[in-house]
């Protein structure tokens, strides 16, 4: 699948109001992919700006090694937005198990542009395991003195 269409295919899904970019290529596609969203710049170095409903970065990680890369998505989800989707190309210092780790998905692999597309959603970053449920707790009712 192309990286662009699964993008889309993500943002008509989701329909934030409010995208932030943490860079000027991300700010880019946001206001071509979802114009009716609300966008905005977002500074990497201060991450600066009003909490939104999505983080999309593009370029953003490129340059960095990954111990800053992991610190910006990191700081990212903490303080702008639970749900971060990161476009990452061969420039990016975090690879497939490095966002694997920091519980990204993979959404799409583009070999030709040799381009990944991946996302973090803090809803559905740890489904619950089944035995965290009522019916597997203590029933005080059921203890005799």
């Amino acid at each position: 699948m192309n990286w662009r269409d699964a993008l889309i295919a993500l943002l008509q899904r989701a329909a934030p109001p409010h995208i932030a970019a943490l860079d000027a290529a991300a700010l880019d596609l946001a206001c071509q992919l979802a114009p009716k969203a609300e966008t905005q710049f977002c500074d990497p170095a201060t991450l600066a700006c009003p909490p939104a409903q999505l983080v999309l970065a593009m370029d953003a990680l490129n340059g960095l090694d990954a111990a800053q890369a992991r610190a910006l998505l990191a700081r990212a989800r903490d303080f702008i937005s639970p749900r971060i989707v990161v476009i990452a190309n061969a420039y990016c210092p975090l690879k497939r198990l490095d966002f694997l780790a920091l519980g990204y998905d993979m959404l799409a692999l583009d070999e030709a542009d040799r381009i990944a597309l991946y996302q973090f959603d803090l809803a559905t970053y740890k489904q619950v395991p089944d035995w965290l449920n009522a019916r597997f707790w203590a029933h005080p009712e059921r203890w005799k003195p």
